[in-house]
């Protein structure tokens, strides 16, 4: 049974880095490592799996802060649920340029991993993206929603034909990451939108889950489709 919990940012570029350092770890991701609406969620997963190590992983050129900093510094428009989950916790803190409020940003979502889990080991591990070797990015950005679980992502990579740079991720149930979901499509040209349902999943809460982002995406011209990885044979999709 997996001992640490990772919590980090869906950054496409972060894929390959959690896949080979954490691959038994349990993973959940969202926009900027946002720990706030997934506390919940962290906490059983560390009561069902007797965590004894939380990992937060942020890093530098973040889509997520790059957002807030425009909402904060430059008056741009963000929606109502990515203010409430994301955004207003840093309309009172100072910060001057991206970099510092990056720096804040890991030292907040620490901080309220601390206060909650006084008796395990919680640490913080900034990813710096000069020192991930990523190729040119000359492909359609995809985002993969997958329930959070040990990082298997080369599979799925495979089944449907992506390149690992090319996807953001978010490992968590929909009702706390839907904002996150509208960031990838909106403000990361994230136009096709994987649900995908791993053993451990219910797909008939996937397919609920797909429905819902369905509704809420096709004004902006995102497409939602579903993959389930259980019945995928070795060299074939199961695209529904």
């Amino acid at each position: 049974m997996a001992e640490e919990l990772v919590i980090s940012c869906m950054d496409r570029r972060l894929n390959r880095m959690l896949e080979e350092e954490y691959g038994d770890a349990i993973v959940i991701r969202n926009a900027g490592a946002n720990v706030a609406p997934l506390m919940q969620m962290i906490k059983q997963i560390v009561i069902d799996n007797n965590i004894k190590r939380i990992t937060l992983i942020t890093h530098d050129d973040c889509g997520a802060m790059k957002k807030t900093f425009a909402a904060i510094k430059e008056g741009i428009h963000a929606s109502e649920d990515l203010e409430d989950i994301l955004i207003k916790q840093f309309r009172e803190i100072n910060f001057s340029d991206r970099q510092q409020l990056e720096e804040k940003n890991t030292e907040m979502q620490l901080a309220g991993l601390k206060r909650e889990f006084t008796n395990i080991d919680v640490h913080a591990k900034p990813a710096k993206m000069s020192e991930i070797k990523v190729p040119p990015d000359d492909k359609e950005h995809k985002l993969l929603v997958l329930s959070p679980g040990e990082p298997g992502y080369g599979r799925i990579f495979e089944g449907l034909g992506l390149d690992p740079f090319q996807c953001y991720i978010v490992q968590a149930s929909i009702s706390n990451a839907m904002p996150d979901i509208e960031l990838a499509a909106k403000d990361l040209h994230a136009k096709e939108i994987y649900f995908v349902t791993l053993n451990q999943d219910n797909p008939r809460e996937v397919k609920r889950d797909a429905d819902t982002a369905a509704l809420r995406l096709s004004a902006i011209g995102a497409e939602v489709k579903r993959q389930d990885m259980r019945t995928m044979r070795a060299k074939g999709k199961n695209l529904m």
